[in-house]
């Protein structure tokens, strides 16, 4: 059996240079880009942390694993009976542990992670150089008669972003995306985001030297990923693509082609069954998830492509209920709470560039239903769900939509969703709304 080791960042969507419309540098994950493969189409099952990350490590999405809002000190809690990817390998011989960033439940050991870092430990303190430091030494003592499973979760680049990269770029020559003001204010955030961006980098790359170094590489599939997109206004917590469009660059030398890009619609719920298939663990594979395999895909062969991706969300610091399925050229939303006004985590509340762009915000209108030609319209702009030119798109996506929503007895379809109690000892520590 080979190692797995994955590697995922905090709130960073597509921002590294395998991929285009950003001027982030990362030496280290356009080298393993450039030795492995780069999934293109790669979506998140919701643009918020904990739901993300528990989607990611069950291959369920959020209203079927139960972790419908963020795990932070137990507020939200994984459906306790569904097996996560330690889980199974952890059964099946391998040796399993998480370092840094969790977020998907207050003790890992309860599914199956047998080494972790200390539970009690704010995910701020989880640092790519302190956290990539953690799975190094591990290597050194980790049990070599068993195959590891490693989730290796750093926190950059999360706000508040930091100067402590030394080649922060010039403000003046960073690529702002399309959905923010190009302020000053925007440049100068940005510019410390692409450095906490490169932080990151440079500690994957130092995981995969040492791989190299010790020999391992070769039995060894190294997944580099993330759990949604930037934390801008338009981006996190948001069901257009800048929220869900993530990154995913897949490493396994001698096994994997080089230089490979794969452009069909992957979802990061796809991970389980892949890596359980990598491992050789595809009768383990648990029935009726949302996830696919995508070993034929990796390994060049052919393999039953997805239609669509389906992403949701309902809770972050607010409520925000919303669905959505997302096709190669068209998007369609489903707004379950249709006013004015457009909602922002806590931590994106607090960039500078949102008193520039409140007025906008409160005049955003959310209506039932967004339908997106992606092909003609890739930024999102024009919603067709009236245009009588796409009626044929809008219902059939509206119909394959509530017929997945009702299939897996979403409970976003009996009205809305209520949080545990301990959300709302949450919410009186931090504000949460319209800006």
């Amino acid at each position: 059996m080979p190692n797995i080791l994955i590697i995922h960042c905090h709130d960073l969507g597509t921002y590294t240079g395998a991929y285009s419309g950003n001027s982030a540098s990362t030496p280290a994950l356009d080298k393993m880009a450039h030795e492995g493969i780069v999934l293109e189409s790669h979506f998140s099952a919701a643009p918020t942390c904990s739901p993300s990350r528990a989607s990611m490590f069950s291959g369920l999405n959020p209203h079927r694993h139960g972790l419908m809002g963020l795990q932070n000190g137990g507020i939200w809690n994984l459906d306790p009976s569904i097996p996560l990817i330690p889980t199974i390998l952890g059964k099946n011989g391998f040796e399993t542990c998480a370092f840094g960033v969790w977020h998907v439940n207050i003790d890992p050991s309860d599914f199956g992670v047998d080494i972790y870092d200390p539970v009690e430990l704010p995910m701020s303190r989880h640092s790519c150089e302190v956290t990539s430091d953690r799975f190094i030494k591990y290597l050194d003592q980790r049990d070599k008669t068993k195959p590891f499973f490693a989730a290796v979760g750093f926190f950059e680049p999360h706000r508040d972003f930091t100067d402590q990269w030394e080649n922060l770029p010039d403000p003046e020559t960073v690529e702002v995306p399309h959905y923010l003001p190009d302020i000053p204010e925007t440049r100068d955030e940005l510019r410390l985001m692409y450095g906490d961006i490169s932080r990151a980098d440079a500690a994957t790359g130092r995981i995969i030297s040492e791989l190299d170094k010790r020999g391992l590489s070769e039995d060894t599939m190294v997944i580099f990923t993330v759990d949604h997109g930037i934390a801008m206004p338009y981006a996190k917590g948001t069901l257009y693509d800048p929220g869900i469009h993530i990154a995913a660059i897949f490493r396994w030398p001698g096994k994997f082609a080089a230089d490979k890009r794969i452009g069909t619609l992957t979802s990061n719920v796809d991970l389980l069954p892949t890596i359980l298939s990598c491992a050789g663990l595809k009768e383990q594979i648990p029935p009726d998830i949302d996830g696919i395999d995508l070993m034929p895909a990796l390994e060049g062969s052919p393999y039953q492509e997805r239609n669509e991706v389906f992403t949701e969300l309902t809770w972050h610091d607010f409520y925000e209920p919303m669905r959505a399925i997302r096709t190669q050229k068209f998007k369609l939303i489903r707004n379950f709470e249709v006013r004015d006004g457009l909602q922002l985590a806590g931590d994106i509340q607090q960039a500078p560039m949102v008193p520039h762009i409140r007025w906008q915000m409160r005049a955003e209108v959310r209506p039932e239903y967004e339908l997106y030609d992606l092909e003609e319209d890739p930024r999102e702009q024009q919603n067709l769900s009236e245009d009588l030119e796409y009626t044929s798109i809008f219902d059939e996506l509206k119909s394959r939509l509530n017929e997945y929503l009702v299939e897996t007895n979403d409970p976003i379809l009996n009205g809305p969703v209520e949080p545990p109690e301990a959300y709302y000892k949450f919410v009186a520590k931090s504000s949460a709304g319209l800006p």
